[in-house]
């Protein structure tokens, strides 16, 4: 298991509090990446804690029922923050909080300034594009933004969304998050054997995605190139994904092209990392959904499958276009745009010599750009600008 303050001492620490522990790989190598920094990690409660290994995490779900309780009421009524969470930071003598998304942030803030310590929050989507939706959800924000020393983001289109929101310009930072390269071999992409080409599509089944767009395009494909397999990594549990679900199946149903499609449900990361190797052209046809949600950023399975070597059909949603480069490591087209979304994957289905040269040149985009080394030596850059400047009056 990760032990970061077991470990570390003698640096400062930094708190991330993040709700569940723990969402994704990306929070999980932002923590454990550090070198100079000790990381605590609070959190409402665990998930997947066997797939992301770290101490110590305290979740206020861990306590004794009645201990839960007076936090809940405590943090609702009284302080906007646990208890519990309180002691962690100041038992291991946090000197910075980070929260990860924004209700998280919102919720962090007068923590942060009850301890006189610097606050930063990541963004990653759906905490900024859909929930700025809510009633009240911009009086808070800009709270937020009043009482907070740096907010950070994936890209450009995010930088620009938060700051039409109401954060200052020099307020928000850029921040990739990096992959661990050593985990995701470059491959070749080269036709198989048997005539195959496989076509790959991967997320949770939000509208956001864009799948059901995805599948309109290969429909359009596969009777003109019966080599053409379409493989689906879609999951998720919510209405909203059982919803999306539903309907891409009615899809595949109502086309006859349940002989051409397989579908697994989400899978362990490092079993999803095994099937990429078996992956040809991975299509990614995000949207801006009717709720507002958007991808942030951009899903961080598009540097991953730049990383092994595999050339991208997506469209020009948020932050895509900085991590697919049109004509250079993969091809982009307009959200919602079907024709195009065809185009592209019969431009790559009849251009294999295209699959090596846009792999070659995704993995040094993502070497240069994305490698979790790099980027973490970035992200504590930002803790001691943070710490440097210290609490905002």
């Amino acid at each position: 298991m990760h032990n970061s303050a077991a470990t570390s001492p003698n640096r400062p620490v930094v708190a991330h509090s993040v709700n569940p522990w723990c969402p994704a790989s990306w929070v999980y190598h932002q923590i454990t990446g550090l070198k100079n920094f000790t990381a605590i990690v609070v959190s409402k409660r665990k998930e997947k804690a066997a797939q992301f290994p770290f101490s110590p995490v305290y979740a206020q779900y861990d306590l004794p029922q009645p201990q839960r309780l007076y936090e809940k009421i405590y943090q609702r009524w009284l302080g906007d923050w646990y208890p519990s969470h309180r002691r962690a930071l100041e038992r291991h003598g946090a000197t910075l909080l980070h929260s990860h998304f924004c209700p998280t942030g919102m919720m962090n803030w007068r923590l942060a300034r009850a301890l006189k310590i610097p606050h930063v929050t990541m963004f990653y989507g759906a905490d900024i594009w859909a929930h700025c939706r809510r009633p009240g959800w911009r009086e808070q924000f800009r709270e937020l933004a009043t009482h907070s020393e740096m907010f950070l983001v994936e890209g450009n289109a995010m930088r620009d969304q938060v700051i039409t929101l109401g954060a200052a310009p020099d307020q928000v930072k850029i921040f990739h998050l990096g992959l661990d390269l050593t985990k995701i071999p470059f491959q070749p992409r080269r036709p198989a054997a048997d005539g195959k080409i496989h076509i790959l599509m991967a997320g949770r089944a939000y509208e956001k995605k864009g799948h059901i767009y995805g599948l309109r395009a290969f429909a359009r494909l596969a009777p003109k190139y019966p080599e053409l397999q379409l493989n689906m990594i879609i999951g998720g549990q919510s209405a909203k994904a059982v919803k999306c679900a539903t309907e891409m199946r009615g899809f595949i149903r109502d086309h006859h092209l349940a002989g051409r499609i397989s579908w697994s449900e989400m899978l362990p990361y490092e079993e999803y990392l095994r099937r990429l190797a078996d992956t040809h052209v991975f299509l990614q046809p995000s949207v801006i959904a009717s709720d507002g949600d958007a991808e942030g950023g951009f899903p961080v399975t598009l540097t991953e499958m730049s990383a092994a070597g595999v050339p991208i059909v997506a469209t020009r949603h948020c932050d895509i276009p900085e991590a697919v480069r049109h004509e250079r490591t993969g091809l982009l087209a307009d959200e919602r745009d079907v024709d195009g979304l065809t185009a592209q994957l019969e431009k790559l289905i009849r251009s294999p010599d295209l699959w090596l040269a846009y792999g070659r040149a995704g993995r040094e985009h993502v070497e240069q750009n994305y490698n979790i080394i790099r980027q973490i030596e970035v992200l504590e850059d930002r803790y001691r600008q943070l710490l440097k400047a210290g609490v905002r009056s």
